[in-house]
């Protein structure tokens, strides 16, 4: 319908230029102009409607909006080359100074009538997009919004400056062609004449820009609609819909891009879901319960940087020949995340299998090292890790390292730290690494034993300071009488308070153990 509405009112438009413009065309009567001009407008509506279903149909959807405008402009072009060729034989009139002007008139108007079609055949295409599967990726062509707006206001105005010459070289024409002496009612009448037909072709223009601009609105606002309601959807949560890439111009990049970011965040929820199922299994691993043991008040608490993480502890009781022995582990995997969390899962187990075995931390060390070698040797990945044994009542320590800092010990009564220092390498380095052993005497009463990560001392604040282990100390110092589950927050508040919303960089792992008085 629309079509047929531009069409028809092509017809007038075109009918009443050639009557003003053309000053051959304008001496026929008023019903052969109509005639000239109204069977080559018919003849090209007809082509129209026979044309479309078989020529645009069959094209890819996303060109058919330019299929459709480049079909209707060549048609009014043929329309005009039609006219113009129609007055050169029938009439007798001169290619140059008619044909041209009626050309220039038939290929404004359709160029016109062309983009004002493919617009809406654009918006039919954008309707369709909404309701079926279309593409999400960026588009392949990139034609930018102000280039089009660049080459239509360029084209606008050349063909209006070039309509305004047409129209002073016909009142010129007729100046010229008078035999007698020009009179100022003459003058008159060709000034109100050409002031006239400016103002029809500016009437006729600024209709036609007006039109055009309403009808691309339309389309911006499916535009907006398609991708604000997409994004409306994202921000509650809603990753189902992608947006339509309707265009090649920067909203279908900006379509393409919001599409990828759809994308991207569906698999980060996956990822995400993935990481918390990962995580939560990870904790399952964690001793579930305090660890109770007699003459000493134990605490332990592993806080991960990421939603899984490599540092880890475990308690091992009920050993030895009275199963009055328990072994203490405390390790930290190279990095965080999934790999440092499978890599913490393959230590643990390892160590619990050989602690049902093997009591001695030196040697219970060695033989998880072996195991652990064999699956990341050369990989860079390793453990550093620190086992302590208990017995008899905390009256006998024995401890080995693999290459972890030193668990610290503060005497309150003396207000003095010593450090449980031993040789060793860490687990994962070389095969047959040999670890150092030591044992010492039980903890005496009202001792507190801390065993850490680097987590805690490397800390950082927003000025990049280190939390450092003099902070660690003072921490423990200022809450030594206290529980050990209290200290244990003690330390874990003074590294949160340090940091003053700073994102924690590595897994956090605290151990406390207190003699009891």
């Amino acid at each position: 319908m629309r079509a047929f509405l531009l069409y028809l009112i092509a017809f007038i438009l075109i009918y009443v230029y050639n009557g003003r413009i053309c000053p051959f065309v304008s001496t026929l009567p008023a019903w052969q102009i109509g005639f000239v001009v109204f069977v080559p407008i018919a003849i090209a509506y007809m082509f129209r409607v026979l044309l479309f279903t078989p020529l645009i149909e069959k094209q890819k959807i996303d060109v058919q909006a330019n299929v459709v405008g480049g079909m209707d402009f060549c048609l009014f072009v043929a329309a005009g080359v039609s006219m113009v060729l129609f007055n050169e034989l029938v009439f007798d009139f001169p290619l140059m100074e008619s044909g041209g002007k009626v050309f220039m008139g038939t290929f404004t108007i359709g160029f016109f009538v062309a983009i004002d079609l493919a617009l809406e055949h654009n918006r039919k295409v954008m309707q369709v997009a909404r309701s079926m599967k279309w593409s999400y990726a960026l588009p392949q062509v990139y034609y930018p919004i102000t280039t089009k707006f660049f080459l239509f206001g360029t084209i606008t105005v050349l063909l209006f400056a070039s309509l305004i010459v047409a129209v002073i070289a016909r009142d010129l024409y007729l100046l010229s062609s008078m035999t007698t002496q020009v009179s100022k009612g003459h003058i008159l009448l060709t000034r109100q004449s050409i002031i006239i037909d400016i103002v029809f072709i500016m009437l006729v223009l600024l209709g036609f820009i007006i039109n055009l601009l309403y009808s691309y609105s339309l389309n911006l606002r499916m535009l907006f609609e398609s991708q604000t309601g997409v994004l409306e959807r994202v921000s509650n949560g809603d990753m189902d819909y992608f947006v339509p890439v309707m265009s090649s111009d920067e909203f279908g990049v900006i379509a393409g891009h919001t599409n990828a970011m759809i994308t991207g965040l569906r698999d980060r929820i996956r990822m995400m879901e993935g990481l918390k199922v990962a995580g939560e299994m990870q904790q399952a691993l964690f001793p579930k319960k305090q660890v109770e043991f007699e003459g000493l008040d134990i605490a332990a608490s592993s806080i991960f940087s990421d939603e899984t993480g490599g540092d880890f502890f475990d308690f091992v009781e009920n050993l030895g020949p009275n199963q009055d022995e328990m072994i203490l582990v405390l390790g930290d995997g190279t990095g965080h995340g999934i790999g440092a969390a499978l890599l913490m899962a393959s230590t643990r187990a390892y160590l619990r299998m050989q602690a049902e075995y093997q009591h001695s931390p030196a040697i219970l060390l060695s033989n998880t090292n072996k195991l652990l070698t064999r699956d990341c040797y050369g990989s860079g990945r390793f453990v550093t890790l620190f086992c302590l044994q208990i017995s008899g009542g905390a009256h006998h320590v024995k401890w080995a390292s693999a290459g972890h800092d030193p668990a610290i010990i503060y005497d309150g009564n003396t207000n003095e730290f010593r450090e449980l220092k031993a040789r060793g390498l860490p687990l994962g380095v070389l095969p047959d690494a040999d670890y150092e052993e030591v044992c010492c005497d039980a903890l005496t009463a009202g001792e507190v034993m801390v065993i850490g990560t680097d987590g805690i001392w490397e800390a950082m604040a927003p000025d990049s300071e280190m939390f450092g282990k003099d902070r660690m100390r003072d921490a423990i110092r200022m809450n030594h009488n206290k529980s050990a589950a209290e200290i244990l927050h003690a330390v874990a508040e003074a590294v949160r308070i340090f940091q003053d919303g700073e994102p924690q960089l590595d897994d956090i792992t605290i151990v406390v153990l207190k003699a009891d008085s």
